[in-house]
């Protein structure tokens, strides 16, 4: 049977002090941490959470935004092309004016000498022929 001697008394007031002095200064320390730490758990998922919605709401707005540039420069793109287009065709139509004005000019002065040529050309055979027939006479011919 059970023996009540003094240990037992010793036993029966050690364990509550026990208790008493591991409940203050290790289960109540502990059991605080672990709260603690499952706070920052939840407030780190909370916090990840709306990181990723922030996240996903930039990126949406950032492609937007790249898809509304894009049009932007399409658009400038097809300005400028379309300037460059009409300056080339106006270039070239000036080069063309310039050519046809030059080939006319050219023209002109070909008729011009043609003429002069057309001209001189029968005093110039007439003299050319007077003189053949005086190197082949020999001699000099009259007027």
């Amino acid at each position: 049977m059970l023996k009540f001697d003094v240990t037992l008394l010793y036993v029966f007031l050690a364990f509550p002090i026990a208790y008493a002095i591991l409940k203050s200064y290790l289960f109540r320390p502990l059991v605080e941490i672990l709260e603690e730490r499952e706070r920052d758990e939840r407030t780190a998922a909370r916090v990840h959470a709306e990181s990723l919605e922030e996240l996903q709401k930039t990126l949406a707005w950032a492609e937007r935004e790249l898809a509304r540039t894009r049009q932007e420069a399409l658009k400038q793109r097809e300005a400028l092309r379309a300037e460059g287009r009409a300056h080339w065709e106006r270039k070239l139509a000036e080069a063309q004016a310039a050519a046809r004005a030059s080939i006319e000019r050219a023209s002109r002065e070909i008729e011009r000498q043609a003429a002069l040529s057309s001209a001189e050309l029968p005093a110039r055979a007439r003299a050319l022929a007077r003189e053949l027939a005086e190197k082949i006479l020999g001699r000099g011919l009259a007027a």
